[in-house]
């Protein structure tokens, strides 16, 4: 369980690190969303265009300079291996990054500028995670996690921070899910500060994970 004093110690190491990002209230909008007013949180504009930025940049600071000079490895579909070039750019790492076939080119570019090194391994995530967990092994580097890391969720949730800092009149979250570190996170920090808030993770409709839940 991910508490309140480990996000909000995430929050102090990420400050200035990452983009405390604007929420924009949803309006004009050609046809009403939802009853009441609707917010959005702009993660677009962090500083490598998503959240993921956050989590891994608050675990490689909690790394030890060992770990770091080892290397950094992960897979990613993009966004996370992002997060982990850019931490690892700041923290003067190695950085590899395996990704599945079926990731952009454009994000093989992206992660390039941040210094990593770009391997191709797979059809699919699991085959390019089970490369890198192999590769990590063999050489030593320190594996990062996209989701299942508590050091990765309160990065994630210092979202949940800055919105009930920013609105503290929210009274519904809607989080997307994927592997579940980012409403993990939120939802850990959301209900700490306001245990009536409600929390609604979402997925894509034909999305495997959400067929095995329900």
């Amino acid at each position: 369980m991910i508490s309140l004093p480990e996000i909000q110690a995430a929050a102090e190491r990420i400050r200035g690190r990452v983009r405390r990002t604007p929420l924009l209230r949803a309006a004009p909008v050609h046809q009403k969303v939802v009853p009441g007013e609707l917010t959005l949180k702009l993660e677009s504009l962090q500083v490598t265009g998503s959240f993921k930025a956050r989590g891994a940049t608050n675990k490689v600071l909690t790394l030890s300079e060992e770990e770091i000079q080892r290397g950094l490895a992960t897979a990613s579909g993009g966004n996370h291996g992002l997060g982990v070039a850019y931490a690892g750019w700041l923290a003067g790492a190695r950085v590899t990054i395996y990704l599945p076939e079926n990731a952009p080119l454009a994000k093989a570019g992206k992660l390039r500028q941040w210094g990593a090194e770009v391997i191709y391994e797979g059809a699919v995530w699991d085959d390019a995670n089970a490369a890198a967990l192999e590769a990590a092994e063999r050489h030593g580097w320190t594996y990062v996690h996209p989701f299942a890391d508590p050091a990765i969720i309160a990065g994630q949730g210092t979202i949940g921070l800055e919105v009930l800092e920013d609105a503290p009149e929210t009274a519904v979250l809607v989080v997307a899910i994927g592997g579940g570190g980012l409403i993990a996170g939120v939802a850990a920090a959301a209900k700490a500060v306001k245990p009536g808030i409600r929390v609604i993770g979402v997925e894509p409709v034909g999305a495997p994970t959400l067929y095995e839940s329900v």
